[in-house]
């Protein structure tokens, strides 16, 4: 069961507000994480600049500065 570790509000292509949680789960005692959204539980790809994007490539999702 993915397990929720980490939670960062980001804003969405649209200028919504999204909230972006980083999960964990263990599977025959190795550990995966992923980020997925609030919003209809789309998975994402944690960019070299530290934004996201959607799995299929279509909406860059933009953290905060903080």
């Amino acid at each position: 069961m993915w397990e929720d570790i980490e939670i960062v509000q980001c804003l969405g292509e649209r200028g919504e507000i999204i909230d972006v949680f980083k999960q964990m789960r263990m599977i025959d005692g190795q550990s995966q994480t992923r980020w997925i959204t609030s919003r209809g539980n789309e998975i994402l790809f944690e960019r070299n600049d530290g934004h996201f994007e959607t799995e299929n490539g279509g909406e860059i999702i933009a953290r905060f500065p903080g």
